[in-house]
């Protein structure tokens, strides 16, 4: 499988998996140029710089004063024609407060970049420096604030996207689709029945199916496919594994079925399209 990046900066003691800091303080990886994927979560904060930022394939401008939500598991690089400033932070799902994710935590990394109005984005300046400022400090409770500060964080980037979403974020449908796709996305090499997944929410198969198909426009089936499309070109794009060893990893007995099942899917072949990703973001390596 694609190596998942630990969180490569230094943590205070006592303080579970959580850093925040300027793209300078973080490390030149914190601008990887190549594609990678983490463990934990990370949100950016760009205030300055230009290029274009690339997650599981699909490519957009860097925008200042646009925040970024990149999910675990989610393949991204930067390429960047003047540098990034700005403000990064890392944190896995147990520095969280809540025990249960709110239902627009998920969409935050499904849409993977905000931009905000400059007066959020003032705001949104501000939090993070005192995010940083905290967290520098190490003051007596330092881990509590900045749980805090993550969660005002968090939820006024879900408000900005409910806001956008024409406050669709909240309604019954998104929260069970979001859900729904949330769990595809972590289980899908190993489930790939509508049922089983109905079952855990604690549904039918047939509220699942209604349900996500007026909140997403598609349904189950088609997004269990797209997830497992979306884990197979993430291998071919950036592991060494063989379209055989990567049939047998996602749980494909049979490699031409995987092929057969890849091209219906992706419309490519899978030595096709390892061929055109890696020339395209490693030319002379295909």
């Amino acid at each position: 499988m694609l190596p998942m990046h630990e969180i490569e900066v230094p943590v205070p003691m006592g303080l579970s998996p959580f850093a925040v800091g300027t793209f300078d303080e973080m490390g030149s990886w914190s601008r990887a140029a190549f594609p990678h994927r983490h463990v934990f979560y990370e949100i950016l904060y760009v205030s300055a710089g230009s290029g274009t930022h690339t997650v599981d394939f699909r490519s957009s401008p860097i925008r200042p004063g646009t925040m970024y939500f990149i999910a675990p598991g989610q393949v991204h690089h930067w390429n960047y024609d003047v540098p990034m400033q700005g403000t990064l932070v890392l944190f896995t799902e147990e520095f969280l407060l809540w025990q249960e994710e709110p239902p627009f935590f998920h969409g935050l990394s499904e849409h993977n970049e905000l931009s905000l109005p400059p007066e959020q984005a003032e705001r949104m300046t501000r939090l993070l420096a005192l995010m940083c400022e905290e967290y520098q400090g190490r003051a007596p409770g330092f881990a509590s604030m900045l749980q805090s500060y993550l969660q005002i964080l968090l939820v006024t980037g879900g408000r900005l996207l409910e806001a956008s979403n024409g406050g669709e974020a909240g309604t019954r449908s998104s929260v069970l689709a979001r859900s729904f796709t949330r769990l595809v996305a972590r289980h899908v090499v190993d489930v790939r029945s509508v049922k089983a997944y109905a079952d855990q929410l604690g549904v039918t198969s047939g509220h699942l199916a209604e349900t996500v198909k007026e909140a997403t426009g598609r349904s189950p089936g088609e997004i269990i496919r797209d997830a497992l499309t979306l884990e197979a070109k993430r291998l071919l794009a950036q592991s060494d594994l063989s379209v055989a060893q990567i049939a047998r990893s996602l749980a494909f007995e049979d490699t031409s079925y995987f092929s057969r099942f890849f091209k219906r899917e992706a419309g490519v072949t899978p030595g096709d399209f390892r061929r055109e990703i890696r020339e395209k973001y490693h030319p002379g390596h295909a």
